[in-house]
Order: C-alpha cells, then structure tokens, then sequence
C-alpha cells in the first residue's frame, strides 16, 4: 500500500480552522487588534502561532514509535495518582 501525499494546507486554510475553533470556544479574536507590536497579542500573532502548533502537529504526528521503546521508571496514570486505587 503506498502513502498518498495530501498537500500542506495554506495559511489561509489554516486561518479558517484556527478562527473556527476559537468560533466553537466562544473566543472573538476580532476584538484584538489586527496587527500591533505594541500589543500584548494582536490577531497576526496569534494566527502565526496557531499555525506553527498545528504544523508541528503534523510532523509530529508522522513520528513512528518504536515497539521495543521502554520506559526505564513505570509512571501511574495521572488519575491514579488522584485517588485511592493502587496499580496492579
């Protein structure tokens, strides 16, 4: 079975997804500004972040993990550690 390359979204994609989710939050990024440096966070910014993290994303998400990867200390489920239960 060979990989279908699916081409890298746009910026302009990228910006519709991410002015989507902030949609589906209840976040209005309309009322930053557009694009002030003096400004703790303008929309630029934060556009320019949002697609950074979804491109690291998506290497990330190319990562193949190794079968015989071991961790060298067992970590408990974080819930674990929030209640009485005792790993088995």
């Amino acid at each position: 079975m060979t990989k279908r390359q699916v081409p890298a979204p746009t910026d302009e994609e990228l910006d519709v997804y991410i002015r989507t989710r902030y949609a589906l939050l209840g976040v209005d990024i309309s009322v930053l500004p557009e694009s002030d440096p003096d400004a703790p966070m303008d929309q630029e910014r934060l556009l320019a972040n949002g697609r950074s993290i979804l491109r690291q994303d998506i290497v990330a998400a190319d990562f193949e993990i190794d079968p015989q990867f071991n961790l060298p200390v067992p970590h408990p489920a974080p819930f674990i550690a929030w209640t009485d239960e005792v790993e088995r």
